[in-house]
Formats: C-alpha cells, structure tokens, sequence
C-alpha cells in the first residue's frame, strides 16, 4: 500500500490517491498474486476500450532478485476488480480500504517544513516512475509492433529476436495477453536489427 503524497500548488497542497497493490489483495483475498494480475490486465484492456486511465504497473525485485510485476490501484480501479468476486472478499477488501484512509488522515503535513518535503519526495518518485514509463514504452511484443509499423507479424520469428537479445545485452521481458496468455516483450533496438538483417530484406 502506497501513503497518499502532496503536490505542491498555488494556495496550498493537493493530494494525489491512495493506491492498492495487487500483491495485498492477493493477500488480502487469499488468491495467487497471478491470477489478480491476470485480472488487473484484463481490467486495463476494458479501460483501453473506455478511453479510462490504466491500471499502473510497478516492477519490483522479489527475494531471489528476480524482477517481478505488480499493480498499483486506486480504489475506484479496486472497486472495479472486486466486482466480479464473491461478497466476502468484497467485504475484506472494502475494511481494508477504510483502515488505510483512517491512517492516511492521521499522517498529513502539521508544518509548511514537512509539506514542502512530501512535495520533494513526491517529485523524486514522480521522476522515477516517469523513467520507467519511457523505458517500458522502448520494449514491443511482436503483434504490438507490427501493428504499429505497419507490417505482419507472421514475418516474424520469435527465436530470432530471442537470439538478438541476448547476442546484444538486452533481456526479454513477459507480459499478460489475454488472447495468447504470457509473451514475450523485445526491444525497440532488436527489432530495428531483424529488420536490418540480410534475411529480413530477402524476405521483403
């Protein structure tokens, strides 16, 4: 669970949401943190649809310094998930909620000293999420990037942006579709080298 965090304005201060993670209501529901994300990716794609802001996805290093996914929701986008599960996870989801927005009132700013230095530690989490945004925006699954570059993804071999990623230093990240289920997410850079490739051209 994430502490509400102030952005500093003209006249005052104002507060961003609270948010959720998956991981705890995963915990909180007694369900496997996969099929909550597997729920919170099928959720982002009726956003997507709705033109509705998307769940955030925050990487994370697990006990063994694997990097891992989870999800950051504000309680409308919980309240979202939690439809479509039975009364009584709704019920522990719902007094969870209402703990932590009783905590939250308790640790606002009492100074001008300390509001300007959540503003400061909200802006440094701000830049850091910011970074990982662009980064996750340079990585494509093979579908996402012929899509957008016009060409068809048959043409495409898995096993060759595979190779080209470890040949070049860069790894190979997951993601959830709900059509295909896990697949694999390949650099901006790896692509541009298939497409540079003799064979590619031989193809083409």
């Amino acid at each position: 669970m994430e502490t509400k965090e102030l952005t500093l304005f003209e006249g005052g201060f104002e507060s961003t949401p609270v948010t959720m993670s998956s991981r705890e209501i995963a915990s909180l529901t007694g369900k496997e943190h996969r099929n909550i994300l597997r729920d919170c990716d099928e959720l982002n794609e009726s956003y997507e649809k709705l033109n509705l802001l998307k769940i955030e996805q925050i990487n994370y290093k697990d006990s063994r310094n694997r990097e891992q996914r989870e999800y950051h929701l504000t309680r409308m986008q919980c309240f979202d998930l939690m439809t479509g599960y039975s009364r009584e996870l709704r019920i522990k989801v719902n007094r969870r909620w209402e703990e932590l927005e009783k905590k939250e009132r308790t640790q606002l700013p009492t100074s001008f000293a300390d509001a300007l230095q959540l503003a400061a530690d909200q802006q440094r989490k701000i830049e850091q999420q910011q970074k990982r945004l662009d980064e996750a925006a340079q990585w494509y699954s093979i579908k996402r990037w012929a899509k957008e570059h016009a060409t068809d993804w048959r043409a495409y071999r898995w096993g060759v942006l595979k190779a080209l990623s470890y040949e070049h230093g860069y790894r190979v990240d997951k993601t959830f579709d709900s059509n295909y289920g896990e697949v694999n997410l390949y650099h901006r850079r790896v692509f541009e080298m298939y497409e540079n490739s003799k064979k590619w051209k031989q193809l083409h």
